[in-house]
């Protein structure tokens, strides 16, 4: 017999809190009630799709069992605790807070409160990124050495000052928080933590004062190397490739896998449109109803908070080398797999 579905309320009608909403539609994650501080704009949405609205985070807490967070970075961590504190579970949009003491106090409110708390990273549901991590992990490319990706989209000539997308604040880095930590956090979920950074970061073409064109070259823990570019001012590109001592395992794109060993034999695999959304949304509920491992673990999550912390700081130093701070222990939840 399949669970019932989990009762949920979107926090945040933007674009993106709009498309989660979307994506769950069917799913074992049911919308059923929506929090915005701007309720005007969204009375027409949340009416076709059979939302009660609310102002406030705390108007929907009683309502549901869990909450999706699709609001500005920093509100994450504060709202994540007063959702624990109700015994609710959360789903929070990356990045999960902007200081590792933030992300890590988030964790430790939730396994207090025995409920489940997972990160929206919707490539880890991407097959061939899958397969991708699959075949590192079984030494199909024998050592990983080094690792490199690229984020990029012309979404930055969008963004306004006025606007959260748009600060600085909110977003440290240029485009790490909105695309390169996706690639930041499949380096991670492959490679391990992170152990210091070195970031250029400059705004070469957009009116906001974010920067648009950010370099990361990473130290890993393990020896690896690593380098991630993400860029807010040109057209969409998306890859990532990990370079192993007995050959290399690419993503030219996020349907595409081509493995390669020491005499240059090529392999490739060809995987159709993921509805990345609706699967992780699943995932998420899966954890909730039967204690079911989410990809995104406490480790890994905090881990990049961590990385994505010591970016921002290189990145205004200017290129300096700066250490990731160490990801603290936790309590661990009872089940779940969202603690290691």
């Amino acid at each position: 017999m399949s669970a019932p579905p989990v009762s949920a309320a979107i926090v945040g009608l933007g674009r993106w809190g709009r498309n989660l909403v979307t994506a769950g539609q069917g799913g074992p994650l049911r919308f059923t009630h929506a929090a915005t501080r701007t309720p005007g704009k969204a009375e027409a949405f949340c009416a076709e799709h059979g939302l009660t609205l609310r102002p406030g985070l705390e108007d929907v807490l009683d309502a549901v069992d869990a909450v999706v967070l699709a609001t500005p970075h920093s509100q994450h961590g504060a709202q994540v605790r007063e959702a624990a504190a109700t015994g609710r579970h959360v789903f929070v949009e990356k990045p999960l807070a902007l200081t590792l003491s933030d992300a890590a106090a988030a964790f430790d409110a939730c396994a207090a409160a025995n409920v489940r708390l997972a990160v929206g990273f919707n490539r880890r549901f991407l097959p061939a990124y899958q397969s991708l991590a699959a075949t590192v992990a079984e030494g199909g490319i024998g050592r990983a050495l080094h690792v490199e990706g690229s984020f990029c989209g012309p979404f930055g000539y969008d963004y306004r000052d006025d606007m959260w997308r748009g600060s600085s604040a909110e977003n440290p880095a240029g485009g790490m928080a909105a695309m390169g930590i996706h690639i930041l956090d499949a380096m991670i979920g492959v490679m391990g933590p992170v152990a210091r950074v070195s970031v250029l970061s400059r705004r070469l073409a957009v009116s906001s004062h974010l920067d648009d064109t950010t370099t990361v070259h990473l130290d890993f823990a393990s020896g690896a190397t690593g380098t991630l570019s993400t860029l807010m001012a040109s057209a969409s590109f998306w890859r990532l490739h990990i370079f192993g001592s007995k050959g290399w395992a690419h993503m030219p794109n996020q349907e595409q896998l081509v493995l390669s060993d020491l005499a240059g034999k090529q392999t490739e695999q060809s995987f159709g449109k993921t509805d990345t959304l609706a699967a992780e949304l699943a995932a998420f509920a899966a954890t909730i109803a039967d204690a079911a491992p989410y990809p995104v673990t406490r480790q890994q999550a905090l881990a990049g908070v961590a990385a994505m912390e010591a970016i921002g700081r290189s990145a205004a130093q200017g290129g300096a080398w700066v250490e990731v701070d160490p990801v603290p222990a936790g309590r661990a939840m009872d089940t779940g797999g969202t603690t290691t």
